[in-house]
């Protein structure tokens, strides 16, 4: 029988990971910010979705399966995410404000979401954490990967819509300001992981 409390546990885990703004939800919010509400829902279905089912999902799944593999893994080798990781958030970054000073919006591609999500520090570290959780479900061990997984791509689906309205207000408030918050905060993000990644091999 399912523990109930571990539930709740790993419930409240992938809503604290996904309420917490990251490169993608920014990605998202300036994609999103003037696109109607066909183009959302054809974004979020073509788009966030699918890289939802084929990359985040696994990547939860194989946070319990291999858990420690994945942590030992990543604490050999994790500076490689930071810079690589860094480097692209903070292509992204530019590619927004080009698109800004283009007069269009950015086109955040399949392509450029499954790259943030493959590459992203925060998913690797954190995952495991929650997957620590996850096993105290006491379902088996494929029981409980599926769980995690499933909750995860439920929340981050809903958390999707909620960043879309937050992207909607912020356009509305800052007009031509909001690209440039943007790029701000996702450059300050790419520093950042940049400055990990070199403390990491010091």
């Amino acid at each position: 029988m399912m523990d109930i409390e571990a539930f709740n546990k790993v419930l409240f885990f992938w809503f604290i990971f996904y309420i917490t703004p990251g490169p993608v939800w920014l990605a998202v919010m300036v994609t999103t910010a003037q696109k109607s509400s066909r183009q959302i829902i054809g974004f979020f279905l073509s788009v966030f979705l699918m890289v939802n089912l084929i990359v985040q999902a696994p990547q939860a799944f194989i946070s319990v399966v291999f858990i420690d593999t994945v942590m030992r893994l990543f604490g050999e080798i994790g500076f490689i995410f930071y810079f690589l990781g860094g480097a692209y958030i903070f292509y992204l970054a530019v590619k927004a404000l080009k698109a800004h000073q283009a007069e269009s919006t950015l086109q955040l591609s399949f392509g450029n979401l499954v790259l943030i999500m493959l590459l992203s520090p925060k998913i690797w570290i954190l995952f495991p954490s929650g997957a620590l959780i996850a096993n105290q479900l006491d379902l088996g061990l494929m029981a409980n990967a599926s769980i995690y997984a499933l909750t995860m791509f439920i929340i981050s689906s809903v958390l999707f819509f909620f960043y879309v309205m937050v992207g909607k207000v912020g356009q509305k408030i800052l007009k031509d300001n909001f690209s440039y918050l943007v790029f701000l905060l996702l450059s300050g993000f790419a520093i950042f992981l940049l400055f990990e990644g070199v403390q990491a091999i010091l």
